[in-house]
């Protein structure tokens, strides 16, 4: 049941927030808004997915913006019979307040596709996209543009040089949990020309949003093994520029940031809310991306050195829960909010559910969250209702009146790039987030990543990191500086590595850019509010060049050949064959390692060189042993999900079992753990992703240097290697930078080199 509010003190206090008889209150300027009615449901309980269909989608006017204000239905009982049936899942109000855009699906047997609606007589013509792939959550853009999100997939350009398409027809990413098949920001013109689809993230991106520099908002997922969350991003309207906003470095006031909307220059209001189960409902906050000014009118901008380093927060709603915990009675959550001014304490349009808005506890009770708008006064913290009909979602309020549209932003595309892009940093030792040793850093690992739409099983391996494929590494100038050129349009990762091919500092998020875009920053996440030129003529790295990390090499040729994975001597004495290890396919290229090094001593038989542990369900009493071993003999346990996983042991004993499988089951490990860190703590994964410096098995073998040149008389650290003290026969450069690489691109068992179709496609 919804908070029921005292109808005598509030009939005043409506009429004057909502412009009844009183125009000086916050909706009094205000003379209708546009609503959207969807059926209650209850299967959006990640905020990423888009698919949710449930005919009987309203658009509807609300004049005055009252609670008894006059209902007129905008859409779509006046656009023909095959509406009949229409969902809609999200809408924008033309600049001049005369046209309606909205993502629309028509009948369970179709996608969702772009409509415009005209609001004087009604009438909608869809804008032509491809039928065969969904377009969603759309908003209009300056130059009769319209941006979406969709689950269609870029193609990169042709090459500059043979003319030929270098990943012609790519499939598109799936995410980690859920795999769903990701969206993805597009334009396109309002008579469907010109469909431009923008670069791809791993995850998804979603709810774009216009603010008044002419930048866009959005939300993008980033996982990246531990990093799972959404985080908000700035892109320029043609989709370059891509930029960190809210949230990546512990700004956040919660797993994930959605729907944000702007108040003022530099401040919006968004929804803080866990990855899933909350409906896409969540908090709300005032979020102020730069150092906080008051105007002489007392509104209150953040548009002083803006920059997510100094981006702070203000909880607008203080009692609702930021994690996915079922919300409380009279307490609830909030699915969107828009600001009608930008007071410092705005007022607010927003859509409300009461009780526990969290998907699980509904579908237990068979229960849907009823969301219905109001005016939030976020002074006093009360909401005052303006339309909540039984059975729907009202959601979206907007006010249907002009606004002023933005300048276009400027672009960064150079076509004489070709279909790949160039990446870099002048200095790469200013950073934010790293103390960097001088002169430490040898280069910069780039990597591609993928997904299991690359025909894998659910899982890469048991540290849920994605697919990872070496492109290779940029050499650090003297003055740091570094430039590569890349694949356009793929999603990337990247790491400072020193001499020994070692990641330094691991960049925890997945960025791209487009075919023809130069991405070039101040430093290794420098501070963003430090105001730098940036000007690739004045580095080095500009004057030697962008090192080819297989910038115009096709998705089927970016993996390593049998042959290379097989070499234990690929890389040469002068340095060279180190490109040639791209993916590190565990059985291809790691286990032969083992094979041929370490089996005689580790071969799972119990001794001192093979300690034993115990996996223990203390309800149930049932135990499982482990003993160290690196052959490939199957070792089984229980995922996350309940599931039998099997993984050969040297793998299972390298990557440690699935560990969100151990924290969800309340599973207990008892024994000698296989593996101590430097410091002496017991631990379970002798390898760590993303960190071959600090991995036990690496340290243990205490590999030589690699770059410029391997020199084997040089080791990482001044202990013993295993070697002398276990008497086997040294690695080889090669093999260290197979073991260093398989921990630094995430510890995964599978590659792209598992996948007999990979150099098909």
């Amino acid at each position: 049941m919804k908070l029921k509010l005292n109808t005598i003190a509030f009939g005043a206090a409506l009429l004057a927030a909502c412009g009844g008889s009183d125009n000086t209150g916050p909706l009094g300027n205000v003379d209708s808004l546009v609503i959207l009615q969807r059926v209650a449901r209850n299967d959006m309980g990640d905020i990423f997915q888009y698919t949710s269909y449930v005919p009987g989608a309203k658009l509807i006017q609300l004049s005055p913006p009252t609670a008894d204000g006059k209902r007129t239905v905008l859409c779509c009982d006046k656009a023909g019979a095959e509406f009949a049936n229409v969902d809609i899942q999200a809408y924008d109000i033309s600049f001049d307040a005369k046209r309606i855009v909205f993502a629309g699906k028509l009948s369970d047997s179709e996608r969702y596709g772009l409509f415009l609606l005209t609001i004087a007589d009604g009438s909608v013509v869809q804008i032509p996209t491809d039928p065969g792939r969904d377009y969603v959550s759309p908003i209009f853009l300056p130059g009769d543009k319209i941006m979406f999100t969709t689950n269609n997939v870029v193609k990169n350009m042709a090459n500059a040089t043979s003319g030929t398409a270098i990943d012609p027809n790519p499939p598109q990413h799936v995410d980690e949990y859920e795999r769903g098949t990701t969206i993805q920001i597009g334009t396109i013109n309002l008579d469907g020309t010109n469909e431009q689809l923008g670069p791809r993230n791993l995850s998804h991106r979603t709810a774009p949003s216009l603010a008044s520099d002419g930048r866009v908002i959005l939300t993008q997922w980033d996982h990246l093994g531990p990093e799972n969350s959404g985080h908000l991003m700035f892109m320029n309207t043609d989709m370059t520029e891509l930029r960190e906003a809210f949230g990546k470095e512990g700004t956040g006031a919660s797993n994930s940031t959605l729907k944000a909307q702007e108040i003022s220059p530099g401040r919006f209001v968004g929804i803080a809310t866990a990855r899933n189960r909350t409906i896409n409902a969540g908090a709300l906050i005032d979020i102020r991306l730069g150092h906080v000014s008051k105007l002489d009118n007392g509104d209150v901008v953040a548009n002083t050195a803006m920059s997510e380093a100094n981006a702070s927060y203000v909880m607008l709603t203080p009692d609702v829960p930021t994690d996915n915990s079922p919300s409380a009675n009279t307490i609830g959550r909030y699915y969107d909010a828009y600001p009608l001014n930008a007071k410092e304490h705005p007022d607010l349009l927003v859509s409300w559910a009461d009780g526990p808005v969290e998907s699980s506890v509904l579908s237990a009770a068979n229960m849907s969250a009823d969301f219905g708008v109001y005016l939030y006064d976020t002074t006093t913290l009360q909401r005052h209702p303006i339309l909540d009909d039984k059975g729907t979602w009202d959601i979206f309020a907007r006010p249907l009146q002009p606004r002023t549209a933005p300048a276009v932003t400027s672009s960064s595309i150079d076509a004489g790039l070709g279909g790949e892009a160039v990446i870099g940093a002048m200095n790469v030792y200013d950073s934010s987030l790293h103390t960097f040793n001088p002169g430490e850093v040898y280069g910069v690992r780039v990597m591609e990543g993928f997904s299991s739409e690359e025909g894998f099983p659910r899982m890469f391996g048991t540290t849920m990191f994605e697919g990872h494929a070496n492109l290779g590494v940029a050499r650090v100038a003297s003055d740091g500086s570094w430039l590569a050129s890349v694949p356009a349009n793929v999603p990337l990762h990247l790491q400072t590595v020193d001499n020994f091919g070692m990641s330094l500092f691991n960049e925890p998020v997945w960025f791209s850019a487009r075919a023809g875009e130069t991405r070039v920053c101040g430093g290794c996440h420098e501070d963003r509010a430090k105001s730098t030129i940036i000007n690739p003529g004045i580095t080095m790295a500009a004057a030697i060049g962008p090192t080819n990390a297989m910038g115009l090499v096709a998705r089927n040729a970016r993996l390593s050949t049998a042959a290379d994975l097989a070499n234990a001597n690929l890389i040469a004495a002068d340095g060279t064959g180190a490109d040639k290890l791209v993916g590190m396919a565990w059985d291809k290229a790691v286990q032969p390692i083992f094979n041929a090094k370490c089996t005689s001593c580790h071969d799972g038989t119990p001794n001192a060189n093979n300690p034993t542990y115990q996996i223990v369900n203390p309800m149930t009493g049932a135990s499982t042993s482990y003993t160290f071993d690196l052959t490939n003999k199957p070792i089984s346990m229980l995922d996350m999900d309940g599931m039998t996983e099997t993984w050969p042991a040297s793998y299972f004993f390298m990557a440690g079992p699935d560990m969100e499988a151990i924290e969800k089951n309340h599973l207990m490990v008892t024994g000698t753990y296989p593996c101590h860190t430097t410091g002496g703590a017991p631990t379970l994964q002798c390898m760590l992703p993303t960190d071959a410096n600090h991995s036990p098995a690496i340290r243990l073998v205490n590999p030589t240097k690699l770059f410029p040149q391997p020199d084997t008389t040089v080791r990482a650290w001044p202990t013993t290697p295993h070697s002398q003290t276990a008497g086997y026969s040294e690695l080889t450069p090669t093999e260290f930078y197979k073991l260093i690489l398989a921990a630094d691109m995430g510890l995964n068992y599978y590659a792209r080199e598992n996948n007999p179709h990979s150099s098909t496609y």
